[in-house]
């Protein structure tokens, strides 16, 4: 048995790098599932604790890594402790019309109107707050808007809402960690207070995106421009919102995600650009490293592209692995592997723990596992194919990579989209078939080209053919869209469940050798955990404007004036593909499937009862409003054995990121 794990680890050889990050993302994900706060002093004990560990068991190959594992934790413990501490608290927000003035730090063109993000706002005389508003603007603003200016307008504001239901869309903690403390709306038009100082980075950029996304929405229509503003800028929200479903359905939401495919793109143009111009002229060919002059000149502009973009985390993952890669056309070193992907992601998770709940990180660190780990096979498996004899052959090969390649970037984070959305999308590679080359090849070279061509105001020569491109990406998901079943909705996966799922994948990109299949049993025990999970017979919003009953195979709705939005569309996916069934009700009674129910402030005999209204103590579970008021959304199983409760109060702990629940 030792003879056989050793001659494992000399096969793995390289790749136990790779367990450093997921010590530190295991021990990230341990602290935001704390139901209460931990001391700051926890976590420098744990790193004290490991340490000592480190120490004692240096001599001892195997206990040294398992040392440096749990080191590797405790930092990724640590280190989100103190993220969460540096963060200026949350506020209460006022309810009713303020006045708001604060500097404008973003600017973003929504396709009706346009929203600003105030830095240091003030609401009405009070002082000045650490955390941003964001505000709707009328959309009669007549102002010339330019970051770092002062501005002021009547609003109404609110803050995050709580979950639609126990484990869902936590609001409030992306709030926090986003350095946001409300949203809301313009009642007036705003006024300058202050101008805009000279001669500032941040509010340069953010000036330069404006000034990039009016003229282009002056040259292209909305249907085109608000992509080619996304691309461009990194600012989604000129998309229309059928237009931006009709993405999500055909499975390339991707496309106006600016990410890694994206910086990828651009640092490709720029290396082979570059490379080109440096082997025109023989004496350069022959003198200058040009591979590697290439390479520098591609991280530069991938680097540009992202701080024109807004250096969000999939472009900030993106060059993160640039950087390495031309790290490694410096050296001679192959440039992708999953020991650049591991300091990456190290990279991300110490700078910001929190990125490890997010969608982007997820999904995007999965597809590239994937495909690292995916490519590594078929090219052991392909060393000793020929090549193809005919053209038609070649494009059937590159056909097929870029199936494959869809494929496995896809496949793998699909499971973490339908975690985060509770929605899939069948048709993914169809339409990446198509969208990406165009994309790579016609929409993001006209785009560079339209940025150069802006000082000399001949942008349209280039933004008119990306407008072409974009149409028939438009055309292609319109399409798509409308087949059957397009956009699938799925139950709510438990955390356990994505866990497995995620540990499966994990496990098997590390691993080259065969030990790595253990990771399919991990995977689809997951999966079955997924698909077994029970959605809850009745859902209570926290209000109690909103309560569904499950009867049978169908979920009755009830809903009272004035009910949140928000949590009815969020509910939407509760119960996979199973509508909500509208329940015809009155002021006094409601029919639910056959039954007829009354609403009356007396307790009656019953396994449960649900009120929309505040009841008296009953002998019976009670789900009212009062209930809903203290504990946030509530959810009940109904089993032979009793009612099982969850509620938002118990899952969201008591954290920094969650404002007080009522004390009654």
């Amino acid at each position: 048995m030792g003879e056989l794990f050793g001659r494992w680890i000399e096969a793995e050889r390289g790749r136990f790098f790779s367990l450093l990050p997921v010590a530190v993302g295991s021990a990230i994900l341990v602290y935001f599932a704390l139901p209460l706060e931990p001391p700051l002093w926890v976590g420098l004990l744990l790193l004290a604790l490991a340490a000592i560990a480190l120490a004692a068991g240096w001599r001892h190959p195997y206990a040294r890594f398992l040392a440096i594992l749990l080191l590797a934790a405790a930092l990724g413990f640590s280190r989100a402790e103190w993220r969460t501490a540096a963060e200026p608290p949350m506020r209460i927000i006022p309810t009713g019309p303020v006045t708001v003035t604060g500097t404008i730090a973003r600017i973003e063109h929504l396709p009706d109107s346009t929203r600003i993000t105030l830095a240091h706002p003030r609401i009405d005389a009070g002082p000045i707050q650490a955390r941003d508003i964001r505000l709707k603007l009328r959309k009669d603003e007549t102002l010339a808007l330019q970051a770092g200016e002062g501005v002021q307008a009547y609003a109404l504001l609110f803050g995050p809402e709580r979950p639609a239901w126990p484990g869902g869309w936590d609001m409030e903690r992306d709030y926090y960690f986003s350095g946001l403390n409300a949203t809301g709306f313009a009642l007036t038009g705003l006024t300058r207070t202050t101008a805009a100082p000279q001669n500032r980075i941040a509010t340069g950029l953010q000036n330069l995106r404006n000034s990039i996304a009016g003229t282009i929405l002056a040259t292209l229509p909305r249907d085109t421009g608000g992509i080619a503003v996304t691309l461009l800028t990194g600012d989604e929200q000129a998309i229309p919102a059928p237009e931006r479903q009709n993405f999500i359905a055909a499975g390339l939401a991707h496309i106006l995600a600016v990410a890694g495919l994206h910086v990828g793109i651009v640092m490709g143009l720029v290396f082979f650009t570059s490379r080109w111009l440096l082997t025109r002229h023989v004496w350069l060919a022959l003198h200058l490293p040009s591979k590697s002059i290439a390479a520098a000149c591609s991280l530069l502009g991938g680097a540009a592209y992202a701080a024109l973009t807004g250096a969000h985390l999939p472009i900030l993952r993106a060059l993160a692995m640039a950087s390495l890669v031309t790290l490694g056309v410096f050296a001679g070193r192959r440039a992708f592997s999953l020991r650049g992907l591991a300091l990456a992601a190290l990279a991300l998770l110490l700078a910001s723990p929190e990125v490890i709940l997010s969608t982007s990180f997820q999904m995007s660190f999965s597809a590239v596992a994937a495909l690292i780990a995916g490519y590594a096979v078929l090219q052991n498996r392909a060393t000793h194919r020929p090549p193809p004899r005919t053209r038609l052959g070649g494009m059937a090969r590159h056909v097929a990579a870029l199936a494959y390649t869809s494929l496995l970037a896809g496949g793998a984070s699909m499971p973490f989209a339908a975690y985060q959305f509770q929605q899939l999308q069948p048709y993914w590679i169809p339409a990446n078939l198509l969208a990406v080359p165009l994309t790579a090849f016609w929409i993001m070279p006209c785009g560079l080209i339209a940025l150069a061509l802006m000082p000399v105001h001949l942008a349209a020569l280039a933004l008119i053919p990306m407008g072409w491109g974009i149409k028939i990406i438009v055309w292609l998901t319109t399409q798509i869209a409308a087949w059957p079943d397009a956009l699938l909705r799925v139950k709510p996966i438990p955390n356990a469940a994505i866990l497995l799922i995620a540990a499966g994948l994990i496990w098997l990109c590390i691993w080259r050798s065969v030990a790595r299949l253990a990771g399919v049993p991990i995977a689809v025990l997951g999966l079955a955990l997924a698909f077994a999970a029970r959605p809850p017979d009745v859902l209570v919003s926290n209000d109690a404007k909103l309560i569904a009953m499950r009867s049978g195979a169908t979920v009755f709705l009830i809903s009272q004036p004035h009910a949140s939005g928000f949590t009815l569309e969020q509910w939407q996916n509760v119960w996979g593909k199973t509508p909500l069934t509208l329940a015809q009700c009155s002021t006094q009674s409601c029919l639910v499937g056959a039954a007829w129910f009354t609403i009356t402030p007396e307790c009656a005999p019953a396994r449960l009862i649900v009120a929309p209204i505040e009841m008296p103590a009953c002998t019976a579970p009670l789900l009212d409003r009062l209930a809903a008021y203290r504990e946030g959304a509530i959810a009940a199983w109904i089993t032979p054995h009793g009612v099982i409760f969850r509620t938002d109060r118990a899952v969201q702990g008591i954290r920094p990121w969650v404002l007080p629940y009522p004390q009654l």
